[in-house]
């Protein structure tokens, strides 16, 4: 084997992966792209739905629906030019502190497979890594707000959720850090729901977040095509909206706003497998195993399709990693194929 050069190019140095290629299982195994349905839970035993019924017994399903598919909203034919100083200056961040080589890694990886729902191995030449998910993935929905900002698409929840429900849902998880001294849960939720209502009009302009003037949530925006947001984190999404975004400084506010959407959406650690294993149990107490067992299935099969197809194709052609994910274990080198050959020669 020779090099374009002439050179030759040795068994330890030899690429045997193609970035370009494209797996069979992207077409065939698709999940369906105008309706998806998805189970929402929280911890405690509480359960949540889009439509905001509070229950302690079978978990409601809740679907969303499309509009505007095709992509982020990059994507989009007619887009608004946004001239806002703060959101240019956002921007200016991310792209300062884009980390060069990182972003060469995921623009020419292939991906190997998942470990769980937070960690995946992706190869980039000669060289394996073990990559976080989950905090990539922060990051390139951070970004989609950014370069995005008021021109997303739109997911339809298939009910409206009452936001003091969800208010009501998230106080109710040990996660909010609620205690009695804070008072009654249900004053809160009422602060949460009269605050948002006096945004609404921002919400939806910039963000795609409908909320009608009974109070109740109707759409999210569309990040990325073919990726719904683990729902069963919206109660909390809309909780932390009324007390961690910074509402006073507009830099600041789409900063902290963005922040806590892109943590939204993220792809969470063990989150799908807490909410099959709930179904599962709910479904054996009622005679229900074996349709439950099979339903838990699809649905690990379609968060894997989802991180495959959706998120590291994403990660190719859109996120620009920041500097920091060189330091924290974001992206961590687990194997170097010249290095494995000098182990083997000692043999």
């Amino acid at each position: 084997m020779f090099a374009a050069g002439g050179d030759k190019v040795y068994a330890h140095q030899m690429v045997r992966t193609d970035s370009r290629d494209q797996k069979l299982d992207a077409f065939l195994s698709k999940p369906k792209a105008s309706v998806t349905t998805v189970s929402t839970s929280l911890a405690s035993g509480v359960t949540a739905s889009p439509s905001g019924i509070r229950s302690n017994q079978q978990s409601s399903i809740s679907s969303v629906e499309k509009e505007h598919p095709g992509g982020s909203a990059k994507s989009a034919t007619h887009r608004r030019e946004i001239k806002l100083s703060s959101i240019l200056s956002l921007q200016q961040d991310i792209e300062n502190n884009a980390h060069t080589g990182l972003r060469e890694l995921f623009q020419d990886h292939t991906f190997v497979g998942c470990v769980s729902e937070e960690l995946a191995l992706v190869q980039h030449q000669t060289k394996l890594y073990l990559v976080n998910t989950h905090r990539l993935s922060k990051h390139l929905f951070y970004q989609l707000i950014m370069y995005d900002f008021g021109n997303f698409g739109v997911l339809r929840l298939s009910e409206p959720a009452p936001v003091y429900d969800l208010a009501m849902l998230a106080l109710d998880s040990e996660d909010s850090g609620w205690t009695p001294a804070d008072g009654p849960k249900e004053e809160l939720a009422k602060y949460v729901t009269d605050f948002l209502m006096t945004h609404v009009d921002m919400l939806s302009d910039y963000f795609a977040m409908q909320v009608d003037k009974e109070g109740n949530l109707l759409t999210l925006p569309m990040l990325l095509d073919k990726y719904i947001p683990p729902l069963a984190g919206l109660p909390m999404f809309i909780l932390r909206l009324a007390t961690e975004v910074t509402w006073d400084s507009e830099k600041e506010c789409f900063k902290t706003f963005a922040k806590e959407l892109s943590d939204f959406y993220a792809v969470k650690k063990n989150l799908y497998a807490e909410v099959t294993a709930k179904d599962t149990q709910q479904g054996q107490g009622q005679g229900e195993g074996s349709s439950q067992g099979e339903a838990k299935q699809e649905k690990g099969d379609k968060w894997q399709w989802a991180v495959e197809h959706v998120i590291y194709p994403a990660f190719r052609s859109l996120l620009m990693p920041p500097k920091s994910a060189s330091e924290d274990t974001s992206v961590l080198q687990l194997a170097n194929l010249p290095d494995l050959y000098k182990v083997f020669e000692r043999c």
